[in-house]
């Protein structure tokens, strides 16, 4: 009786990492697929995005950008504004590109050396919220100094 409930248990973990190998090899087949079919000159950026005021940013795993303003940046602020709790808050986006030197970096000074220009939004979802930790008391300026 041992003999069996082990052998079952072996055909089935078995079977199990089967079935998610071959699920595996399709997403990264549909990932390659979307990635390579980029018009020109276009790349595919994640990261987090926010607009204030005048300036919008998109922060990659390596880089941050500044973000040209135009119709495509006003489109995905407003996508944004609904997933924001605050106006201070970034969401997460996956965009199609171009990228240019910044003219602000190089007129004044400041600023991100590369500008990227929206062509596509491919998705937009509310970031994670920080791993803070919250100790329950506030703190009183007086105390601080």
């Amino acid at each position: 009786m041992k003999r069996l409930i082990v052998f079952s248990f072996l055909a089935l973990s078995i079977a199990s990492c089967k079935n998610e190998s071959q699920s595996t090899e399709e997403t990264v087949v549909t990932k390659e697929v979307t990635e390579n079919a980029l018009p020109e000159g276009e790349q595919l950026y994640r990261g987090e995005f926010i607009y204030l005021k005048d300036a919008a940013v998109l922060t990659t795993r390596n880089e941050i950008y500044a973000v040209k303003i135009n119709d495509k940046m006003h489109e995905l602020n407003e996508v944004a504004k609904a997933l924001k709790k605050t106006e201070f808050d970034m969401v997460n986006v996956v965009i199609h590109g171009t990228i240019q030197p910044n003219p602000v970096k190089a007129e004044i000074g400041e600023g991100w050396d590369q500008m990227v220009s929206i062509t596509k939004i491919i998705e937009v979802t509310p970031a994670t919220s920080a791993n803070v930790i919250k100790t329950g008391k506030t703190l009183d300026i007086k105390e601080v100094k």
